[in-house]
């Protein structure tokens, strides 16, 4: 593996860190977890931090540290996961920011990190001809 596919499943290592501990705190304290206030929250669908902190420890943490694992041993189910995981990294944090109506520098590098990943992937998927056979399956 080349050192770009390195440096993705990095990508995947440190999301999963981040996501596991930050999806753990607001399940332990979700009225205000690491001293965010509940105020954050208003106009969405929650009531308490307990559901998204559900969703980050869960599809985001676990399945970050799922795709590292996966893109080290099998190609092109790595490949596929990885894709999958950039697309569900974007998404989150487009709906976070819209719910909680700010955007900081974290938000931006964890945006840019689910591009990269889901870019690279893509590349990888085109270039080894893996996309062409598979939406040929179809």
């Amino acid at each position: 593996m080349k050192i770009l596919g390195w440096i993705v499943i990095a990508s995947h290592l440190l999301l999963s860190i981040g996501a596991l501990a930050a999806g753990y705190a607001c399940m332990q304290e979700p009225l205000a977890p690491i001293g965010a206030p509940l105020a954050l929250l208003e106009g969405s669908p929650f009531l308490s931090f307990f559901l998204p902190g559900l969703f980050l420890f869960t599809v985001v943490g676990i399945g970050n540290l799922v795709s590292a694992f996966l893109l080290a041993k099998f190609s092109l189910l790595g490949k596929l996961c990885s894709m999958g995981m950039g697309f569900i990294m974007m998404l989150w944090i487009i709906i976070q920011c819209s719910i909680i109506k700010d955007v900081v520098a974290l938000h931006a590098i964890t945006f840019a990190l689910g591009l990269w990943q889901l870019s690279y992937s893509l590349i990888l998927l085109i270039r080894n001809g893996d996309l062409r056979y598979l939406l040929s399956e179809l």
